[in-house]
């Protein structure tokens, strides 16, 4: 019996989203890039942490200094809670973080014996799911409780889920493994990339893009994950049959086989949540034929490491200065989805409306630079965030590459002139005025915007 899976399969139904929506409400992204002594203009090395993490909760980037007599000397970030710095720099190295998107979860469609509930079909035989009660202990009132018990079952694959409309396994990366801190202690406390590589081997960090340099003027990229070795022959980001061991994999790609790059020739990497098929100028880039797609590498690139791309690329003496200026850079590449809005808005039948065409004037004359004092870009950033709410085909979160309709950002244009009328009156507003960081007393026009490497979202 395959008929579900078959039916979802036919029907193109898919476990997770094929695309993330932008949202001005949601904070996207980080940037990392290192630089050689050979691109350099005094023969230093430098690297850019920077993750963009929101100004306050769980994931709000606190910095400490870790020092002991037994060798820890490390200073960085850290989440509340964190034992160790998890981005930073000891006296020898340091590295930085960027989130990948690799395929690392598979759904699995299982086959339950009409006759026992509690098994299910697997290479010819039913099996019997594990099942236990999980007791949950739910607070009412005081200290007033109430313990309930809640099914928990599993599959050769993992854990199992029961719903109205059929019974799932899933299966993830990193499934049972419980040794991240001891990981990062050791990328802690490592004096050299030897030292630091092998703690990145033990595997404790099932997915993130690492750069890193050290005082010896090495630097590196890699796409780290714990890749599944999956058999060829499945479409392995929709549901999967659960009934053969050629869905079950057991093994990850070797480290030494993941995507990286050692002290290339062009003296520099980059990562900004983008491909790692182009981390640096060619011929030292992976090359995406040397990845079968079952494993899920994102090809897909940012506005930020497009814009890093052609900012590194095109100065070969870069200064501790110009490292600074790239590091808060507000240009949008010219290529990207802000600029080709922008295109389609000029392009356009000239409109009657002399406010209209006041932001029309503003947006010609605009160098695609979210400076605070910038005029163009508060129009077309507004026109960004309204064109995310209000569009059914753009669905990037990138910036690059997305699918807008000429006629979706005319309509965004157009609300986005009339809001500005209503609470400013007039459409000639610098974008420090709006795009604002308030925080107590502190009140501060910014500049920057979305899928900037100067990145801010609001």
């Amino acid at each position: 019996m395959r008929s579900l899976f078959e039916a979802m399969i036919q029907q193109g139904i898919s476990p997770r989203p094929e695309a993330q929506i932008f949202d001005a409400d949601t904070h996207l992204g980080s940037n990392t890039f290192s630089i050689g002594p050979s691109r350099t203009s005094d023969g230093s090395t430098f690297l850019a942490v920077n993750s963009h993490q929101p100004w306050e909760g769980a994931v709000t980037w606190y910095e400490a200094h870790f020092h002991s007599e037994q060798g820890l000397d490390m200073t960085g970030g850290l989440f509340p809670g964190s034992p160790m710095i998890l981005v930073g720099h000891n006296r020898n190295l340091r590295w930085s973080f960027t989130v990948n998107h690799p395929d690392l979860v598979d759904t699995y469609v299982l086959e339950i014996n009409p006759d026992n509930p509690n098994q299910y079909l697997f290479n010819g035989e039913w099996l019997d799911l594990e099942v236990r009660q999980a007791p949950i202990k739910v607070k009412l009132l005081g200290n007033l409780s109430w313990t309930v018990k809640q099914e928990v079952l599993w599959s050769v694959y993992g854990p199992v889920v029961r719903q109205d409309h059929g019974t799932y396994a899933i299966r993830y990366a990193g499934m049972g493994l419980v040794d991240i801190w001891e990981q990062v202690y050791r990328l802690n406390k490592a004096t050299n990339f030897k030292e630091w590589q092998s703690a990145m081997r033990q595997g404790g960090f099932a997915s993130f893009n690492v750069g890193y340099a050290d005082r010896e003027g090495n630097i590196y990229y890699l796409y780290n994950a714990d890749l599944p070795i999956r058999t060829e022959g499945y479409d392995w980001s929709l549901y999967l049959p659960g009934d053969t061991s050629e869905t079950l994999w057991t093994q990850y790609l070797p480290f030494d086989d993941l995507p990286q790059v050692l002290n290339p020739a062009a003296g520099f990497t980059q990562n900004s949540n983008s491909s790692p098929f182009q981390t640096t100028l060619d011929p030292d880039n992976p090359h995406p034929d040397d990845y079968s797609p079952t494993l899920g590498i994102e090809t897909q690139m940012s506005n930020r490491a497009l814009r890093a791309l052609e900012l590194l690329g095109s100065d070969e003496s870069i200064t501790f200065e110009e490292f600074i200026l790239y590091k808060y850079d507000m240009t949008y590449w010219a290529d990207s989805d802000v600029p080709r809005m922008v295109q389609m808005i000029l392009d356009a039948p000239t409109p009657q409306d002399a406010d209209l065409l006041d932001g029309i004037e503003i947006l010609r004359d605009w160098d695609y630079d979210a400076d605070p004092e910038s005029i163009g870009a508060t129009i077309a950033i507004l026109t960004l965030y309204d064109l995310a709410r209000t569009s059914k085909s753009f669905l990037g979160s990138r910036l690059v590459g997305g699918e807008f309709t000429s006629e979706e950002v005319l309509d965004s244009y157009q609300r986005t002139v009339e809001s500005m009328l209503e609470h400013f009156g007039r459409v000639d507003v610098p974008w420090g005025d709006i795009n604002r960081l308030i925080r107590g007393n502190v009140d501060l026009g910014l500049g920057g915007g979305p899928d900037l490497l100067h990145a801010v979202g609001g």
